[in-house]
C-alpha cells in the first residue's frame, strides 16, 4: 500500500513539474511599485496622438493669449464643453458606433459653440462654471488623500455648487474670472496631453474617478509630478494675461467702440447732408436774378416773413469762415464796380 502511494505521489510531481506555470504579471506585484510604474508605455494611438496634439495648441492659447482672443475663446469654450459632454453620453448609452459618438459630438460642440460667441454672456457664464468646477475637483483630489466620500452626490453637488457660483460671479467681474478661467482650462489641456504621452491618461482616469465617487488604484509618483504642473500653468497664463498680453485690452470697450463708430459715422453723413442743404439754399438766394445779396439784407427780409415759411426758407445764423470771406469778397467787388 505504501508502494503504491509512493508510486502514485511521484506520478503526480513529475506531471506538475512538466507543465508550464503562468503568472499574471498584472497582479503578482502592486499597481503602485510594480511594473507598471517601471517604463513608459510608447503603444499611440494615431488618431488619439492628433486629437492631443490639437489640445494642446488650444491649451497654450487658452493659457496664454486667453483674454485677448476673446471671440475665437468663447467658441472654443461651448465647442470644448459641448462635445466632451455628448461625447461621454454617447459612451454611456453606447447607442452609435465610435464614428457616429465623434459625429454627433463635433455638431453639437460646433452649435454650442456658436452661441457662447455671439452671445456674449453665455460665453461668460460658461467660462466661470469651468473655471468653478476645475476648482471644484481640487479639492475633491485633496479631500481624497484624507477620506473617501461616501455618496456620489457629494462630488456632484460640490461641483454643480461651485460653478455656478462662480458662473454668476463671471457675469459680475468680467475680465478677472475670464483670465482665471481661461488659464485653468488651458493649463488642465495641456496637462491632460502630457499625460497621455507619459502614462496614457491614468492621471486623468484618475481625476473622472473623483468626480464620480469612484475607488480608484494608486498613482505612480510622476502622476503627481504632472498633475502638479496645472496648477503652475495656471499660476503663468494668470500672470502671462494680466501683465501682457490682456494688459490695457477690454472687450467691453471693443464693442461699444465698435457701435459707437457706427454711430458717431452716421450722425457726420447727416451734419454733412444738412450743411450741403444749407449752401444750397443760401447760393441760391444769393443769386437770385444775377444780384449780390449781403448776408444782413437776407436775414432783415427772413423777419419779415411769416413762421410756416420762415422755417422753410432758415438759413444757419452764424455764419462760417468761408461764408464771411465769401461775402466780403462780393461787397468788395460791388464797392469797385460802383467806384469805377
Amino acid at each position: 500500500m505504501a508502494e503504491g502511494m509512493t508510486t502514485e505521489s511521484a506520478t503526480f510531481y513529475v506531471t506538475m513539474v512538466s507543465q508550464p506555470v503562468t503568472v499574471n504579471m498584472s497582479t503578482s506585484q502592486p499597481e503602485d511599485g510594480g511594473l507598471r510604474c517601471d517604463y513608459i508605455n510608447t503603444d499611440y494611438n494615431i488618431v488619439a496622438s492628433i486629437i492631443c496634439f490639437m489640445c494642446f495648441m488650444f491649451g497654450v492659447l487658452y493659457t496664454f493669449f486667453g483674454y485677448r482672443f476673446f471671440k475665437a475663446v468663447m467658441f472654443l469654450t461651448g465647442f470644448t464643453f459641448a462635445s466632451v459632454l455628448v461625447y461621454t453620453i454617447c459612451l454611456e448609452e453606447d447607442a452609435l458606433p465610435p464614428e457616429g459618438n465623434i459625429g454627433v459630438a463635433v455638431g453639437a460642440g460646433i452649435l454650442c459653440g456658436l452661441v457662447t460667441m455671439l452671445i456674449q454672456y453665455v460665453g461668460l457664464f460658461l467660462t466661470g462654471f469651468h473655471f468653478g468646477v476645475a476648482l471644484g475637483a481640487g479639492a475633491l483630489i485633496i479631500v481624497e488623500q484624507v477620506t473617501h466620500p461616501e455618496t456620489k452626490w457629494i462630488p456632484i453637488g460640490v461641483l454643480t455648487g461651485v460653478g455656478l457660483v462662480f458662473a454668476i460671479l463671471s457675469l459680475k467681474f468680467q475680465k478677472t474670472l475670464t483670465i482665471l478661467g481661461t488659464s485653468v482650462l488651458g493649463g488642465a489641456l495641456m496637462v491632460t496631453c502630457l499625460d497621455y504621452f507619459i502614462e496614457q491618461a491614468a492621471m486623468m482616469g484618475y481625476v473622472w474617478d473623483r468626480i464620480k465617487g469612484d475607488y480608484s488604484e494608486p498613482l505612480c509618483w510622476y502622476s503627481w509630478v504632472i498633475l502638479g504642473c496645472w496648477p503652475f500653468c495656471f499660476l503663468v497664463g494668470v500672470l502671462v494675461q494680466w501683465r501682457v498680453t490682456g494688459m490695457g485690452v477690454d472687450h467691453r470697450e471693443v464693442l461699444h467702440n465698435r457701435r459707437g463708430f457706427n454711430l458717431q459715422r452716421l450722425r457726420r453723413q447727416q451734419k454733412r447732408e444738412a450743411q450741403h442743404t444749407r449752401y444750397r439754399h443760401l447760393y441760391q438766394v444769393r443769386r437770385v436774378n444775377g444780384d449780390v445779396i449781403s448776408q444782413h439784407y437776407i436775414q432783415s427780409v427772413q423777419q419779415k416773413l411769416f413762421p410756416a415759411t420762415q422755417s422753410l426758407t432758415a438759413i444757419n445764423t452764424t455764419p462760417s469762415n468761408t461764408e464771411i470771406e465769401s461775402a466780403a469778397t462780393t461787397l468788395t467787388q460791388v464797392t469797385g464796380t460802383g467806384t469805377t
